[in-house]
């Protein structure tokens, strides 16, 4: 603990941007989304630490603290909005293949004879249809039945 009060004992703002810096380029060869926010609150305690000055090493610690977490508050929030986490979530929730109703996929094996298959993400799935559908085609999931979607092709 001694180190790191004797390394911050003259710690600037340049000091609190090297360690957001280095902590967000950690963030990337480490897995996870955690590490970025501290280094966005060690960059604002360097904003803060050039914009007045003056500070302890136990109030420039404190003011990191603070702003680590609320960039983590921040983060928790915003990251869901940015990337869609939250419609992922709601997907997820939906049990099995139903959630794939209304969805466009495309049919990777002929659909003859009412059955066939159709490429759902990296996966292939049994289909039916009342018609017959040529491979490439795209199709609507109209419902499910066991593993098996029922598909329209799309008009």
């Amino acid at each position: 603990m001694q180190e790191i009060v004797n390394f911050l004992g003259d710690a600037n703002m340049w000091t609190w941007f090297g360690i957001g810096i280095f902590l967000i380029i950690a963030e990337v060869f480490i897995p996870g989304t955690f590490i970025m926010w501290f280094g966005f609150g060690a960059l604002l305690t360097g904003l803060i630490v050039g914009l007045i000055g003056g500070f302890s090493v136990a109030s420039q610690l404190f003011i990191f603290s603070i702003m680590s977490i609320v960039s983590l508050i921040i983060g928790f929030f915003v990251y869901g909005k940015v990337f869609g986490l939250d419609e992922a979530k709601k997907e997820n929730t939906q049990a099995g293949a139903q959630r794939f109703i209304g969805k466009t996929y495309i049919v990777s094996e002929d659909i003859r004879n009412g059955k066939g298959k159709v490429t759902v993400g990296d996966t292939v799935w049994l289909a039916r249809s009342k018609k017959k559908i040529a491979k490439g085609t795209e199709v609507v999931v109209t419902g499910v039945d066991g593993t098996e979607l029922l598909v329209e092709a799309k008009e």
